[in-house]
């Protein structure tokens, strides 16, 4: 009964995680429990699989079923999973057993070897997709194909000065809308409204002023990835078995096809109606519109052309922009609050001086000057990481690691990633590195030796993993950092922030640090708790 009673109480933190689950997804777990015991005890060898000679965490001591019971511990367990198998195998490899599969945490050391391989040898699209049950979600590897990688790469970079204005007037455009008039303290639910500020600023880059603001297209970019988020974690933590049939039953399933429908309605239009303008139109490549609809429509060629795979690539532009750059935002604003006399004033000033170099006007250089807020945001980061993996990639093909002694192959289909959670805690790398200090990478920029180029919110490298290393680091950082600065920098100038003092009531008295919200874990994901309340007040001058 102990494996049942497990995966109750496995069950129970799923309500508390996704307590706005629908009545068929809660009887469609109440059949799945009956089956994780049937499926556990009558298929011990399915799931005892794994690489030989590697040390799976979380078995313990347990004699029955031990992988099993290590699986059904990933879900709430996950995090401290990897942390301790990181610091009792820091340079070798060991195994997780995350809900589907067996994962191989792989040490930094092999890093460099890996980064460049191609996606024939190991794919980083295909990971996600697997992560997210793409078969389910419809999250599949043509969403972040070549198309989708080479575009984000390319144009949304390399305009990111053009794109800077847009971004600050759709911010602007989205605190007016969102947030209330705060003339006096104010309780703001933040990650719900800097989600729609977020999909608003998104947006604006990538379909347009027009559409950007069309209320159904903000719904169906910012559900679409909510979907996929809680859709996919309820559906695995169903036997493989039977989530053919879970997944037919599952609202979240519904609601994403609803928005491929809506998504469909609204853009293809768009996208026929420019194709048309530019057979008619002079001189179209100078005047088309600077977007990623277009950029994606110029970037496509023969069957990934059609108007319906431009869609499906813009939505899942959608799903890895705006809740990712929420979940940070929200994690920052909790940051803040909890030590806004710390260090509210002087990420203001540093804005202000910015600033008035330009005449109030918001250019690049503006946000590239932002060192003391680059900092806050990486050192925030740096402790409230989106996972505690990265670098997770699929083999497409047996790879024998060329430094490994004794040498070691990943074999085809298996599952590898970096444990970069564990590592942005590490004694060797930063001082006191369990305790928050906002300007730690000002500091080490500008420290005799340092350079201003480093340890900035963007750099990858071993010793700061979170967006991945390599030919495959996450290409869309450079822009969620500028938009993540922009909404700062706003947010700054126009508010005080403060968390509420759970026993008088009303804002925590200057000088006292607030407790920041502990964050939510599901398997190796870390987000901020989306029902936490910060008192805003609108700044007198």
């Amino acid at each position: 009964m102990g494996l049942l009673v497990q995966a109750t109480s496995i069950a129970r933190e799923l309500w508390h995680h996704f307590s706005s689950t629908s009545i068929l997804e809660q009887v469609t777990l109440i059949f799945a429990l009956p089956s994780f015991w049937y499926l556990a005890s009558s298929a011990r060898s399915f799931f005892n699989h794994g690489s030989p000679n590697v040390p799976i965490m979380g078995k313990g001591a347990a004699i029955v079923l031990p992988t099993w019971r290590a699986r059904l511990q990933y879900i709430t367990q996950g995090v401290e999973m990897i942390h301790q198998g990181y610091r009792k195998y820091t340079d070798t490899i060991f195994q997780i057993p995350t809900v589907n599969q067996n994962l191989l945490v792989l040490p930094t050391k092999y890093v460099n070897e890996l980064k460049s391989l191609p996606e024939t040898t190991m794919s980083s699209s295909q990971a996600v997709a697997d992560y997210f049950l793409g078969s389910y979600t419809t999250l599949q590897i043509h969403l972040f194909g070549h198309v989708v990688w080479d575009v984000t790469r390319g144009q949304l970079t390399q305009n990111l000065g053009n794109h800077v204005e847009p971004l600050v007037d759709e911010s602007e455009y989205g605190f007016v809308k969102e947030i209330p008039a705060c003339e006096d303290w104010t309780a703001v639910t933040v990650h719900s409204t800097f989600l729609q500020i977020v999909g608003r600023t998104s947006a604006r880059i990538f379909v347009g002023k027009e559409l950007g603001r069309d209320a159904l297209w903000l719904e169906t970019s910012i559900d679409f990835a909510r979907c996929i988020f809680l859709g996919s974690g309820i559906l695995k933590v169903v036997p493989a078995i039977i989530r053919p049939i879970a997944a037919l039953f599952s609202p979240y399933m519904w609601r994403i096809r609803r928005h491929h429908r809506n998504a469909r309605k609204l853009l293809i239009p768009e996208i026929v109606r420019r194709r048309k303008q530019a057979a008619v139109t002079p001189n179209w490549k100078s005047r088309k519109p600077n977007d990623m609809i277009q950029w994606l429509q110029d970037a496509s060629e023969g069957a990934d052309a059609r108007p319906e795979r431009i869609v499906d690539r813009q939505l899942g532009m959608s799903f890895a922009a705006i809740h990712t750059t929420t979940n940070h935002l929200a994690n920052v604003i909790y940051d803040l609050a909890a030590r806004w006399d710390e260090y509210g004033s002087e990420l203001r000033a540093e804005v202000e001086a910015v600033l008035a170099e330009t005449d109030g006007q918001w250019k690049k250089t503006t946000l590239t000057k932002l060192s003391k807020m680059d900092s806050f945001m990486k050192e925030s980061q740096r402790l409230n990481p989106p996972s505690a993996l990265s670098f997770n990639r699929k083999l497409q093909t047996s790879y024998t690691i060329p430094s490994s002694n004794p040498p070691y192959t990943l074999a085809k289909e298996s599952y590898i990633a970096v444990a970069a959670g564990p590592i942005s805690l590490s004694e060797s790398l930063y001082e006191s590195p369990a305790i928050f200090d906002g300007f730690r990478f000002h500091r080490m920029r500008t420290a005799p030796g340092g350079s201003a180029q480093s340890h900035q919110f963007v750099t990858t490298g071993l010793e700061s993993m979170t967006f991945g290393h390599g030919k495959f680091a996450c290409p869309g950082r450079f822009f969620a950092s500028n938009e993540s600065k922009i909404i700062l920098a706003l947010l700054l100038l126009r508010y005080e922030v403060r968390f509420e003092d759970a026993e008088k009531g009303g804002p925590t008295a200057k000088g006292a640090e607030a407790t920041r919200p502990k964050n939510m874990i599901f398997a190796d994901a870390c987000f901020p708790d989306p029902n936490v309340k910060v008192l805003f007040k609108r700044r007198a001058d």
